[in-house]
């Protein structure tokens, strides 16, 4: 450590460059020894290692189609939850099933806009009615309640 605190930093590179090298040019000249001894390994060895390539290609290729029916099976899923949603959204409401207070309200109102008179003037509406046409109070509230049925 002492040795190394003087030097600057690129002299540091240079050490590091050339331990780097000095490691290259140790590993490349025990290629041939290395190539050479695997080359004289016994024929069982080369059979095991045939029989083990073989197996990984297999388990890839499986792991592979599995990858594949899962992905297709989660595609399938998704598209059919899409028309189930869409479909039941798109579905008509039948009118009579429903009881829409709002509706109730908006024919409720156009019943009494159509009839002319507020409810309360009612009796009132009738009294007037009956001395214009001089008929019978009964005849005129029947007459009434016909017409707003």
């Amino acid at each position: 450590m002492q040795l190394t605190r003087h030097l600057n930093h690129e002299e540091l590179s240079q050490i590091i460059l050339d331990s780097d090298q000095q490691h290259l040019q140790q590993t490349l000249a025990a290629l041939p020894e290395w190539a050479q001894a695997l080359t004289e390994c016994p024929d069982g060895f080369w059979e095991r290692q045939r029989t083990d390539i073989r197996e990984r290609i297999t388990s890839v290729s499986q792991r592979k189609s599995t990858q594949t029916v899962t992905a297709w099976a989660g595609a399938l899923a998704i598209v059919l939850l899409a028309i189930f949603l869409l479909s039941d959204s798109s579905a008509p409401r039948p009118p009579g099933e429903q009881n829409d207070p709002d509706q109730e309200l908006l024919v409720a109102v156009e019943q009494s806009v159509q009839s002319g008179v507020p409810q309360a003037l009612e009796p009132a509406a009738m009294l007037a009615e009956e001395i214009s046409s001089s008929q019978p109070i009964s005849t005129s509230h029947r007459v009434y309640k016909e017409n707003r049925k």
